[in-house]
């Protein structure tokens, strides 16, 4: 399907056609090759001729991108060992030939090969926003560099005439041919809106412009493509006047057949008329027919507009048949469950904060998004910008402030995908269950999918509170692990697991290394467990276990499990690779919103025996079946893993989970959203502000019943430890106290930091966790810049001088980490400036010292050392005797 592109800034367009001005163009009197033309959305133009393209190949090949070279000279030119770049790869010619006065086509296509009719393909391809391209010689010379432009779906960015210097924007390209520069051939500008997209206090006249002689301006009102004679599609003449559309009746929101779970979630009518805002798109045709891109703005106008969220706005628009025509509509109940790219529809968003500025604009792909939750009558988008929709292939925004990669810390601020979330299994209760229980980890060694409140509208009308969340996708993994997304494995796990992306290899890799190992092997053996560690992250795994057996989700094995690795270059695992790139498999934590109290599920329930398989749930056979319940099952077995599945789940219920934190984190999520949920309850009537019976909570009443859990969980979940383990020495619990300085050091549990950087940790000088008696605990004195380890007290005079010690407790314990000043530290100073103090400082003041030594003279004006009231050979002797003393100390 040919995709609409249709975005782009004014001043773009302008610098598109008015010439070279602007650009960096490289040329030169003596030049013979030319960058001569360059397509970067090529949607019908030419097919590259890869007939063996798996998809394309029987029509031709696919529509690449190209850039055509020109040879001004006289003689044919061998290219073999000439490289093309764009910004971001290299591609070097194998091969490949331009004649005398002639044309060579290379296809940006990113398949890096030579095609079997001979045609070459890099290893790139072309940002239709814009970016530099540069042709070299072998000897690294530059035979020549382009930055292209801004280019719309066909358009091509090349040389007003073969060779020439100036640039222009091609409406109609020419590749393999002469370019030939007429009226007919320039692209059409976009025209110019008077009042940017955005929030307005009162109405005014919106003016739509163009300076472009036989244009003609088109526009619409309805979310539709201005088509000029289709009915919906006006001539712009005047102004148009956009106003407050309080009172106008409701359209989209009135129809009804948009729930395939009629049972459960049937449609019900808004409560009164929605809010609605005004869209226009517009589209300058000239009178030889070629358009213009199409240009689209949303307009909120209220007199409380600037007030009216606390949480971002979200404007959706598109032909309205795309949603809910009844053949191809995506969101009616007879459509709503089919997915693949076939059920994705051409879009346009507009993101505005809360104060009206605007974060992003641009047109987009999307589908809906989920499972079960598909069928309810407000349902999940899934948002691509990588799909060729417009001149950009990122939602390039800071949505999720404070949100950064999983491998290195750093900032993460431009996402290929994103979703808007109906809060899936949570939509009829809270709208925020699975947000606020991800975010509770998301601090661990865990993927888990950043969170952030909206409201949408959908074609002028108030679609509702929507949960704006990244995309488990190997876009996904590629941002948060700066790796390769064509070398990613991703399963969901059934009996038979299911190939996300990947190939029949990855299953197999995954249950003959894992599962069908196991089955063959006795977990019991040592040897077996480091095998499988290097098959498997075991802290991902633990992780993944414990947040979906704390949260009580009996909904997790049963379809949300989904598992993902990097597939290294031989297969094998690498722990010298970053952290996810060493071909061990990894889990996704999702889906946890049918947990925590839903449904009046109680915090008392043995979640974990549920999922060791030694507990049964009438109606929930199928959520703990064998194979369901196998490797958790299996991997207990073992010493180890058991036991530091034990110690992890304590240091997460003394942390992670703690109350006071979680009821934080419940009140946060729920003071963003509170004041747009009257709203969002009159346009879905499926969650209650004010319970009207005793069989339906409110919706702060359900709030209470999170809190409650979270309450009550940590205690039920410890005695469901001991219960489940004490046929493994597990003998109750015990309340281990942490002692320390704080401004000198910190204390090291098993895998948590006892300081103010840990997430649960209140007061870390004397901190209190409780733990498991007959479980080894480790734990380690940190000592800060400065100070160094003395003694532990609390603990025997055997283990109590060591920096790290390992305990089985037996009863409570009372532990105190003593640190003292590190003199040499105090000394030293930080010698090399690297902002610590290491061995270089050590080396680098012997050195001084040594040097001090050898030129201490036979008299001097020193210090009397000896105190005989003279300064002499004996001073010297002692000094020199001193700083040898020092350095030997070092």
């Amino acid at each position: 399907m040919k995709k609409l592109v249709t975005f782009i800034t004014a001043t773009a367009l302008l610098m598109n056609v008015n010439g070279p001005a602007s650009f960096k163009v490289f040329a030169s009197a003596d030049k013979t090759i030319f960058i001569n033309e360059i397509m970067a959305a090529n949607t019908s133009t030419l097919r590259d001729g890869d007939t063996d393209d798996a998809v394309h190949g029987k029509e031709g090949g696919a529509y690449s991108d190209w850039i055509e070279l020109y040879n001004a000279g006289e003689q044919a030119i061998d290219l073999t060992g000439y490289t093309l770049s764009d910004d971001g790869a290299t591609w070097v010619f194998p091969e490949g030939v331009i004649p005398a006065k002639g044309y060579l086509v290379v296809w940006a296509s990113d398949k890096n090969k030579v095609a079997a009719d001979g045609q070459l393909h890099t290893n790139f391809k072309i940002s239709s926003s814009g970016e530099t391209i540069t042709l070299k010689m072998p000897d690294k010379t530059v035979a020549d560099t382009v930055t292209t432009v801004s280019l719309g779906d066909d358009q091509s960015y090349g040389r007003k005439n073969d060779g020439a210097l100036e640039f222009m924007v091609f409406s109609e390209a020419t590749p393999k041919a002469s370019n030939i520069y007429t009226s007919a051939t320039t692209a059409v500008k976009m025209p110019v809106f008077s009042h940017q997209g955005g929030f307005y206090e009162s109405a005014f006249n919106l003016k739509i412009s163009t300076d472009e002689l036989k244009v003609k301006i088109y526009y619409t009102l309805d979310g539709s493509d201005p088509v000029p004679g289709v009915a919906g599609t006006y001539e712009y003449i005047g102004g148009i006047d956009i106003k407050s559309r309080a009172g106008e009746p409701n359209v989209l929101s009135m129809i009804e057949n948009i729930s395939a779970d009629t049972v459960w979630n049937p449609w019900k009518e808004p409560n009164g008329t929605v809010f609605k805002c005004s869209i226009v798109k517009a589209v300058a045709i000239r009178e030889d027919g070629v358009k213009s891109k199409i240009v689209t703005n949303t307009y909120f106008v209220d007199p409380n507009m600037k007030t009216r969220y606390s949480i971002p706005v979200i404007s959706l628009v598109t032909d309205s048949d795309n949603l809910f025509d009844s053949t191809t509509g995506i969101y009616i109940n007879t459509n709503c469950e089919k997915k693949g790219s076939e059920w994705e529809r051409p879009m346009h968003i507009e993101f505005f904060e809360p104060d009206g500025s605007l974060g992003f604009s641009q047109y987009i792909g999307a589908r809906l998004n989920g499972e079960w939750s598909r069928k309810f009558p407000q349902k999940s988008f899934r948002l691509y910008a990588d799909g060729g929709y417009d001149d950009t292939d990122k939602f390039k925004y800071d949505v999720f402030s404070g949100l950064t990669k999983k491998v290195n810390g750093e900032k993460l601020d431009s996402f290929a995908r994103l979703i808007l979330s109906n809060g899936a299994n949570d939509n009829s209760t809270l709208m925020l269950r699975d947000e606020v229980l991800q975010s509770l980890v998301s601090h661990l060694k865990i993927d888990t999918q950043a969170y952030r409140p909206s409201v949408v509208f959908l074609d002028g009308e108030y679609w509702g509170i929507y949960n704006i969340r990244e995309r488990y996708d190997k876009k996904y993994l590629k941002a948060h692990y700066n790796l390769n997304k064509d070398k990613v494995a991703i399963l969901d796990i059934w009996e038979e697991p299911v190939i996300q992306e990947g190939t029949a290899a990855d299953v197999l890799a995954y249950t003959k290394d894992i599962i069908d190992y196991l089955k063959s092997n006795p977990i019991t053996k040592q040897s077996t467990y480091e095998y499988i560690k290097t098959k498997m992250d075991i802290e991902s795994f633990i992780n993944t276990s414990i947040a979906q057996i704390y949260y009580d989700n009996t909904d997790w094995l049963y379809g949300n499990v989904t598992i993902w690795k990097y597939k290294t270059d031989d297969g094998q695992y690498h722990p010298e690779a970053p952290y996810g790139q060493d071909g061990r498999w990894r889990w996704l934590l999702r889906d946890t919103a049918m947990s925590f109290g839903i449904y009046d599920t109680t915090p008392d329930f043995d979640t974990l025996s549920f999922f060791l398989g030694d507990t049964t749930i009438p109606d929930l056979e199928y959520a703990n079946e064998e194979w369901e319940i196998f490797l958790l099952k299996t991997l207990m077995k073992n010493t180890e893993f058991r036991n530091e599945f034990i110690n992890r789940f304590a240091d997460q219920i003394n942390t992670s989970f703690e109350p006071q934190r979680v009821n934080q984190k419940i009140d946060e999520a729920k003071s963003a959203i509170e004041a747009a949920m009257p709203e969002h309850c009159d346009r879905w009537q499926n969650i209650q502000m004010t319970s009207t019976s005793p069989y339906k909570k409110s919706w702060s009443e359900n709030v209470q019943v999170m809190k409650n859990f979270a309450d009550g969980r940590p205690g039920y979940v410890r005695q469901h430890i001991v219960s489940n383990f004490t046929k493994y020495g597990v003998k109750g619990t015990a309340s281990i106290k942490l002692n320390s300085d704080a401004s000198q050091g910190y204390i090291k549990i098993n895998s948590i930091d006892i300081n103010n950087t840990t997430p649960g940790v209140i007061n870390p000088s004397e901190w209190t966790g409780i733990y498991f008696k007959g479980v080894p605990l480790t734990i380690k004195a940190v000592p800060m810049k400065g100070f160094e380890f003395d003694h532990w007290e609390g603990v025997t005079a055997a283990t109590g001088t060591s920096d790290t010690i390992s305990l089985t407790p037996t009863g409570d314990m009372n532990i105190k980490a003593v640190y003292k000043e590190a003199l040499n530290e105090v000394l030293v100073g930080d010698i090399n400036d690297d902002k610590s103090i290491n061995s270089i400082d050590f080396a680098v003041l012997r050195g001084y010292l040594l040097g001090i030594i050898k030129e201490l003279p036979v008299s001097d004006e020193n210090a009397d050392l000896n105190g005989d009231g003279s300064v002499n050979s004996i001073d010297f002797a002692l000094l020199r005797g001193y700083l040898l003393g020092f350095i030997k100390e070092f």
